[in-house]
């Protein structure tokens, strides 16, 4: 699809009354800056979508007065007349007023705004005057292929997206292909080099860690194998075992124990664990009430701590306030003071007249006086250049008093706002300051009552002097018992073998372990052989997923920048210092990258990419290359030119140069 701009038409259109312009196949426009090269610009897109060159909904499109006010009663309009595929197509947007006379009223008062949609001057809905800008340009694209810096400014990211859209991917047959030593890959990618290469790194990754741990698990089962002499062990087993057989044998001879002692002992032990939870019971139960008060007390003072914090917080927001008030206080005075001198200014200014020398209507050769249409028309000129510098300076000083009279009456409502707030942390720093005073005197009153429960009182429980004799009866009893002959000793001298004998035992045991951990330390020398023949194999995966990343990477790249005219091309790949690649989308001009490159060379560069955004949407559009006066010799491209050049024209000035 062919687009061609014929004719823009502005009325009332961001500060230009009526401006028309016809367009060819390449058009300037030229002047000072604020002329309104760039408004035609805007006109343009808000023709089509509403918006200004920045992607703006909403921008000042009505026409100021003098004084910065807007003015009413107008219709602001752009029409724009296309050929779209040798097809000639008007479209028209207009903006107006809404006034409404209510009943009862004198007059009508402004209600809002409304736009107005015209194709070929046909009236038409929004919804369709959108449905047919959109068949003849996708706003999406309009930028990428109406400005030659457009795509650049995109993030990295967007330009590596659309760059391949371009080219389509590189499938990984292709790739192998390409690269025949790559064909190892090609069983394994089943689900993309980009899975292939996290999972070779993480099994690459986790092999190792079992690797690591291997030496200090050997060394684990080195240090745990004993050095004992297993043979003499056995010896003196069966040694210990003949003693304590012999001793089992002479225990059996001896009498036993007195059976009553144990009875007296057992039943001793029983009465002295009653006496013992009978009497902590009683002293839990009588510090109950302490504990309470504790608790009471512990809670008070954290509530305490709560209120005092809260207090000091308060206290600095006063504080803070106060400064903010005096602060905003200082700049009403400042903005006062400096208004007083803008309206001494404005008296001054609006007071001077224009005072002519008359001598510079005389020939300085002949002295003789110029003709008097010629002074007229000069002293007509000077008064009218006199009276717009005044002007002007009587609209900067009128300006500057109502940017300082809404600064005034912003800063007057924060200081009410201030004070309000001042109010309100002064009754909250009252209110928490009597909380403290009651919260410190509930704890004084605490203090006083756990004062009075720490005095001393002895612990009794209910029966408690019965089973005191009840036990002094018991012990006496068992102290008038006569032991007879024991037999302690023997069983002593059998406890000493029996733990003489477990000894020797846990010795001796060590000797199977021992044959464990030798088994155990071959095994993990076995594992470490095969872990590192894995390894092996998975870096050499790992190293076959770089070079098919890089040979995809060349691909892509030669791909791409085949796809771009002149000194344009695209780097999509960094190489990092340890061999691997980042991902990244920079233009570069003959190797210089595309922001230190000269303004001539980016828009050059820049309009070769249009060219081939151009192509790969179909679509040809106007070209809007601003700053073009930069660029010496514009590079070649199938699509209409408009370029905007800064001059010292006053006014725009149009050339159509083909």
């Amino acid at each position: 699809m062919k687009i061609v701009l014929k004719k823009l038409e502005l009325k009332n259109f961001k500060g230009i009354k009526e401006l028309t312009i016809d367009f060819g196949n390449v058009t300037s426009i030229s002047g000072k800056n604020a002329t309104g090269k760039t408004t035609v610009v805007d006109a343009f897109t808000w023709l089509l979508f509403g918006k200004d060159s920045k992607d703006r909904t909403t921008f000042n499109i009505k026409t100021l007065d003098q004084n910065g006010e807007e003015l009413h009663g107008l219709e602001h309009s752009v029409t724009g007349e296309l050929e779209v595929d040798g097809q000639a197509i008007t479209l028209q947007r207009l903006y107006k007023e809404k006034w409404t006379k209510q009943r009862g009223q004198a007059q009508a008062e402004l209600k809002g705004h409304t736009t107005e949609y015209f194709i070929n001057e046909v009236p038409t809905s929004m919804k369709d005057y959108q449905g047919r800008v959109n068949q003849i340009f996708e706003e999406n694209k309009f930028k990428l292929v109406t400005s030659p810096l457009y795509f650049t400014n995109l993030k990295w990211q967007d330009q590596r997206k659309m760059l391949l859209e371009i080219i389509g991917d590189i499938d990984e047959e292709t790739v192998i292909n390409y690269n025949p030593s790559l064909e190892p890959l090609r069983n394994l990618l089943t689900e993309g080099i980009d899975n292939l290469v996290k999972v070779v790194k993480a099994k690459i990754s986790k092999l190792k860690d079992n690797v690591k741990s291997i030496p200090f698990r050997i060394d684990e089962c080195n240090n745990s194998i004993i050095d004992e002499d297993f043979q003499a062990l056995e010896f003196r087993k069966r040694g210990i075992e003949s003693g304590i057989k012999s001793l089992d044998e002479s225990i059996e001879d001896k009498s036993k124990v007195n059976d009553r002692k144990l009875e007296l002992s057992n039943k001793i032990f029983e009465l002295k664990q009653q006496f013992q939870a009978k009497y902590n019971k009683a002293k839990s139960d009588m510090e109950l009430p302490k504990m309470q008060l504790k608790n009471d007390m512990r809670e008070l003072e954290y509530k305490l701590q709560d209120q005092e914090r809260d207090y000091r917080t308060a206290v600095r927001t006063e504080e803070q306030l106060e400064r903010e008030i005096v602060e905003g206080k200082n700049s009403i005075s400042k903005l006062k003071f400096e208004n007083e001198g803008l309206r001494e200014e404005f008296s001054k200014v609006k007071g001077e007249t224009l005072e002519i020398d008359e001598s510079q209507f005389v020939c300085p050769m002949c002295k003789r006086e110029f003709e008097t249409n010629d002074i007229e028309a000069k002293k007509a000129e000077l008064l009218s250049n006199f009276n717009t510098d005044k002007e002007k300076r009587l609209k900067d000083i009128q300006a500057k008093g109502k940017t300082n009279n809404a600064t005034i009456a912003k800063i007057e409502a924060n200081i009410s706002t201030l004070n309000n707030k001042l109010i309100e942390t002064s009754e909250y720093i009252n209110g928490i300051k009597q909380k403290v005073e009651e919260t410190k005197e509930q704890i004084n009153n605490l203090s006083v009552q756990l004062s009075i429960s720490d005095c001393t009182k002895e612990i009794k429980f209910e029966g408690m002097e019965e089973l005191k004799a009840e036990i002094k009866n018991l012990e006496d009893e068992m102290r008038s018992i006569s032991i007879g002959d024991s037999n302690m000793e023997l069983k002593v001298r059998k406890a000493n073998l029996v733990k003489e004998l477990e000894e020797v035992n846990r010795l001796l045991a060590g000797r199977e372990n021992n044959n464990k951990l030798i088994l155990r330390i071959k095994e993990l020398q076995a594992e470490e052989r095969s872990l590192a023949a894995k390894i092996a194999e998975l870096e050499g995966q790992q190293f076959l997923c770089e070079e098919f990343i890089r040979t995809k990477v060349e691909l892509l790249e030669e791909s791409i920048n085949n796809k771009f005219a002149g000194s344009i091309s695209f780097k999509l790949f960094n190489k990092q210092i340890n061999g691997g690649l980042n991902e990244c989308c920079e233009a570069t001009i003959d190797g210089v990258p595309f922001s230190n490159a000269n303004t001539a060379s980016q828009i050059n560069a820049g309009l070769s990419i249009v060219n081939t955004l151009c192509s790969h949407f179909d679509v040809q559009a106007p070209i809007f290359i601003d700053n073009a006066e930069s660029v010496n010799r514009i590079g070649e491209t199938d699509s209409q030119l408009i370029k905007l050049i800064v001059s010292l024209d006053n006014t725009l000035k149009v050339e159509v140069e083909g």
